[in-house]
């Protein structure tokens, strides 16, 4: 029997050796720091080391930093996790050790963590991806996403990026809700309600549609 190998065979990194482990403690301290400047230095230092592929404690401290304040470092903090959980195509695969406890973790978070994701993709172009990689880890993420969509007090950019993380993770049970929202949207885009600002309407209509298309794809 001729046994397949796979293309690609992913090298799997080493365990943090115990005379980095001052260094990688000084990082995460600096990591949770009261400076943004410093909180930054911190995270360059722990990917320098790979410590968040190496460390489960690392990979635990930065999903509870995904609601940093500064957008641009939440943005990098979320990619380190995307690394954890998929890394690309040549590079180096993360710990079993630590893709079990990230995964453990993230099932943890609720619809603020949620919606501190989805600040990033309404941001920045580059934060769909890891963004939609960390949700798609948790199982609580699909009932989040949906509430934050439907949620008339949150703001249009946000909703935009839950109808985008929706259609790109693939979250079939939110369909129904799609379904709803888009009569409710086209109708007010037509004059017929006024419960939802017009401008709203037109930017956020599209994105459910697409959302809509994405879903109905996976299905075919």
């Amino acid at each position: 029997m001729v046994v397949k190998q796979a293309l690609v065979k992913h090298k799997t990194v080493k365990q943090l050796p115990k005379c980095r482990r001052g260094d990688v403690l000084c990082a995460l301290e600096e990591l949770v720091g009261p400076e943004v400047q410093i909180r930054a230095q911190g995270l360059e230092k722990l990917l320098a080391l790979d410590a968040h592929r190496r460390s489960p404690l690392v990979a635990t401290v930065l999903v509870s930093r995904v609601g940093e304040p500064d957008l641009d470092l939440r943005l990098e903090i979320v990619k380190a996790l995307a690394m954890v959980l998929r890394p690309v195509l040549d590079g180096p695969r993360s710990l079993e050790s630590v893709r079990r406890w990230l995964r453990y973790t993230l099932s943890q978070m609720r619809r603020r963590e949620t919606f501190a994701l989805l600040q990033i993709i309404a941001t920045s172009s580059e934060g769909l991806d890891p963004v939609c990689h960390v949700l798609d880890a948790c199982s609580f993420s699909g009932g989040a996403l949906v509430q934050i969509l439907a949620d008339r007090n949150v703001d249009v950019a946000v909703r935009i990026a839950a109808a985008k993380a929706i259609g790109r993770i693939g979250f079939l049970e939110a369909e129904p809700v799609l379904q709803r929202l888009s009569q409710r949207l086209a109708g007010r885009r037509a004059g017929q309600m006024d419960l939802i600002p017009n401008h709203q309407a037109q930017a956020l209509l599209p994105e459910v549609i697409n959302a809509l298309h994405a879903l109905g794809d996976g299905t075919d």
